[in-house]
C-alpha cells in the first residue's frame, strides 16, 4: 500500500478521546490507529511508549491551544495571536487592482495553508502533445443549487472536490453562459463594483463579461485542482449538451447506486480523447452516497495513500491516513487535508470587501475571540427535515413541564413549542464548563439571521458597570459583537426585498462570507450540525497536529478539531461536504 506497513501490530493511541473538542460518551470514543514497525516480542515496550504518548498528547493539546492570556484595552482578553483572526504572517502588501489581503481570502489563516500542494499535482502543458493531464475530467455544473444558501453551495463544491481528487480527475467548473442567465450580473452571488464598466462621469456603460459568472464569482478555483484544463470538447459539446447529459443520467432508474457513474468520451481541442464525468451540485451528493462514500473509507485500500497526497499530505501523513480504520477519523483527516490545501479560496474582490465589512464590525482581529452561530429563519421552516423541530419540542418540554401538561389537557392534538426557536441563553450555556474569569470580558461574535431578537435577548442579561453581559452567576463577562450592516433585512442569499437586485445580493453575500470566516477562525465556536453552514465551518476548523515528542518523522499525527461546542441537535458531523 505505497509503503504502508501492513503488519497486524498497529499501535493504537487513543488520541480521539484526548483531543476531542467536546465530551463524548465512552462508547463513542474510538482510537486512531497508527502504523507501527514494532513486533510482538516487545509488549512491555509498546505499553510504555503508549502511556508516554498519551501523557504527551494531553500536554501537547494544552500547548497547542492554551497560551497565556494578557489583558488589553477595555479588559478584553488578548491571547496568543495563533488564536486570533489575524495570524503571525508578515503584514500584507496590498498589491494588484483589488488591493486584497491574503488574511481574508480563505476560511483558514494563511500560515495554515500548505502552499506546496500545487506542486504535487501535474498541470496541463499545452505545448506537450503527450500531456494527459486533461484526459480524465470531472465537469462540475453548480447552477442547480444557485438558489440554495452559501453552506449548501460550498458544500457541494467540496464534495465535487473530494470525488475529483479521489478519482484523480481534473475538476472543471462549467458555469451557465451569459445568454439566458436568470441572474442580473450572471451570478447568484451578486455584483461587485468590477461587474460594470463606467464612463468618466461614473455612469454605467455596460457589463464586463470577463468577470466570472455563477459560483466562480465567489470561488477562485486553484490550478492544482483544475490542472489548468479548459472546458472539455468545446467543439462538440455546448453548455446545453452537457446539461442534457447530466439530467439524462439523473433520470435513469438505476441512478446513482446500481452502476458506476457513466462517463462521456469525446475529443479535446488537442486531438486527445478525454473521459468526462458531468455532475450537477445535487448529483455530487447522490454519487457520493451511492457510489464513492463506501469506497473512500474502505480499508485496506491502495487508493488512500495517493488520494491523501493529491490533497497535499506529506508522506508520513498519507501513511497514517491510509492506516486509519474508524470512519469518523478518516473524514476528519480529509477535512484537515482540504482545509490546509487551500482548495476553497475566495476571489480578490470578495477578500477586499469582506475585509472592509469585518473591520466595520469593530471585532478585535489581533485578540482571542469566540463565535456563536444562531440559525433560525429558514431552518425551522424546512419541511424535509423534522429533526430541528423535534429537538425544539423536546427542549421546551424539558424546561416547561407544567405548561406542557396544561397544554396537553386543553389541546391534546397540538404539539408545538412555546417559541419557534432555541433561546440564546441555551447557546450561552456552552460556556458554563469553562474556567471562571471575573476579571476580563470574553469577546464573542454572534452570527445570526435574527439579530434583532438575539440583541433583545442579550438586553435581558445582567450587565456590569462597563456594559458587558454577565452569565453563569457572574462567572463570565462577555462583550458581544454583531454584523455591522443594519440595512440587510434578510441574510439568506436568495431572500429579501431586493432578491433580484445584483447589488443587494452582493451585500448579503459579503455579510455571509464574513460571518463564516469569523466563525471558522475563532478560538471557540458554538454552533450546530443541522445546518450546512455549521458543518462547513467545522471542516475548516480541522488541523493536523504532531502529538509526539520523538523525531518529527516518527511522532504520531492527529486530526484535531479546534474547539467547537454543539449547542443542540446532532452531536456528530456528517462527512465533509454533506
Amino acid at each position: 500500500m505505497h509503503g504502508v506497513n501492513e503488519t497486524n501490530n498497529r499501535l493504537r493511541y487513543p488520541l480521539s478521546s484526548l483531543l476531542a473538542a467536546r465530551p463524548r460518551p465512552p462508547s463513542a470514543i474510538k482510537p486512531i490507529t497508527m502504523a507501527s514497525t514494532e513486533t510482538n516480542n516487545r509488549p512491555r515496550s509498546r505499553l510504555r511508549y503508549a502511556i508516554l504518548g498519551i501523557a504527551f498528547c494531553a500536554i501537547s493539546y494544552t500547548i497547542i491551544w492554551d497560551d497565556e492570556i494578557a489583558t488589553g484595552e477595555g479588559g478584553l482578553r488578548h491571547e496568543h495571536r495563533q488564536l486570533a483572526f489575524l495570524d503571525n504572517s508578515p503584514p500584507p502588501k496590498y498589491t494588484g487592482i483589488y488591493k486584497s489581503s491574503p488574511q481574508f481570502t480563505a476560511l483558514v489563516q494563511p500560515s495554515n495553508i500548505i502552499t506546496s500542494t500545487h506542486r504535487q499535482v501535474k498541470t496541463y502543458n499545452e505545448s506537450d502533445v503527450n500531456d494527459s493531464s486533461c484526459d480524465d475530467v470531472l465537469l462540475f455544473m453548480p447552477e442547480s443549487f444557485a438558489h440554495n444558501g452559501h453552506g449548501s453551495q460550498l458544500n457541494s463544491y467540496i464534495l465535487a472536490t473530494m470525488i475529483a481528487t479521489y478519482t484523480n480527475k481534473a475538476m472543471i467548473i462549467l458555469e451557465h453562459p451569459h445568454k439566458h442567465n436568470e441572474f442580473e450580473g450572471d451570478s447568484q452571488f451578486g455584483c461587485p463594483k468590477e461587474t460594470w464598466k463606467y464612463d468618466e462621469n461614473g455612469d454605467v456603460l455596460h457589463r464586463d463579461l470577463s468577470i466570472p459568472r455563477g459560483l466562480s464569482r465567489l470561488v477562485k478555483q486553484p490550478d492544482w485542482l483544475s490542472s489548468k484544463c479548459s472546458v472539455p470538447c468545446q467543439g462538440t459539446f455546448k453548455y446545453d449538451d452537457w446539461a442534457t447529459i447530466r439530467k439524462t443520467r439523473k433520470d435513469s432508474v438505476y441512478y446513482p447506486r446500481v452502476y458506476s457513474p457513466q462517463e462521456v468520451k469525446c475529443i479535446n481541442h488537442n486531438g486527445r480523447q478525454t473521459k468526462v464525468l458531468v455532475v450537477g451540485a445535487g448529483e455530487t451528493r447522490d454519487y457520493f452516497e451511492g457510489h464513492f462514500q463506501e469506497k473512500m473509507v474502505q480499508r485496506p485500500s491502495t487508493d488512500a495513500y495517493s488520494w491523501a497526497q493529491r490533497l497535499g499530505a506529506k508522506p508520513r501523513e498519507a501513511k497514517v491516513f491510509a492506516g486509519l480504520e474508524d470512519e469518523k477519523e478518516i473524514w476528519d483527516y480529509i477535512s484537515a487535508f482540504m482545509a490546509q490545501s487551500g482548495m476553497l479560496r475566495f476571489q480578490p474582490w470578495i477578500a477586499r470587501d469582506v475585509e472592509e465589512y469585518i473591520r466595520q464590525s469593530g471585532l478585535p482581529l489581533d485578540a482571542s475571540y469566540d463565535a456563536i452561530h444562531i440559525r433560525r429563519g429558514d431552518m425551522l421552516a424546512k419541511e424535509d427535515d423534522a429533526s430541528p423541530k423535534q429537538f425544539l419540542r423536546e427542549y421546551w418540554e424539558s424546561r416547561d413541564k407544567h405548561f406542557n401538561v396544561l397544554r396537553a389537557l386543553l389541546h391534546p392534538d397540538v404539539k408545538q413549542a412555546p417559541h419557534n426557536y432555541v433561546p440564546f441563553t441555551h447557546y450561552l450555556s456552552q460556556f458554563d464548563d469553562l474556567e471562571c474569569n471575573t476579571e476580563n470580558a470574553r469577546v464573542v461574535y454572534v452570527a445570526t439571521d435574527d439579530p434583532a431578537e438575539v440583541q433583545r435577548e442579550i438586553g435581558d442579561l445582567p450587565k456590569d458597570e462597563d456594559g458587558n453581559s454577565i452569565i453563569k452567576d457572574g462567572c463570565h463577562k462577555i462583550k458581544f459583537f454583531f454584523t455591522p450592516t443594519k440595512e440587510i433585512e434578510n441574510f439568506h442569499i436568495d431572500d429579501g426585498p431586493d432578491q433580484d437586485d445584483c447589488g443587494g445580493r452582493y451585500k448579503r453575500n459579503i455579510a455571509s462570507i464574513a460571518d463564516m470566516m469569523i466563525a471558522a477562525k475563532s478560538d471557540m465556536f458554538v454552533g450546530e450540525f443541522n445546518s450546512n453552514w455549521g458543518r462547513l465551518v467545522r471542516i475548516f476548523r480541522m488541523q493536523l497536529k504532531n502529538v509526539g515528542d520523538s523525531d518529527i518523522n516518527e511522532s504520531p499525527v492527529a486530526a484535531v478539531e479546534r474547539k467547537m461546542n454543539v449547542a443542540w441537535g446532532d452531536e456528530y458531523p456528517l462527512p465533509p461536504g454533506m
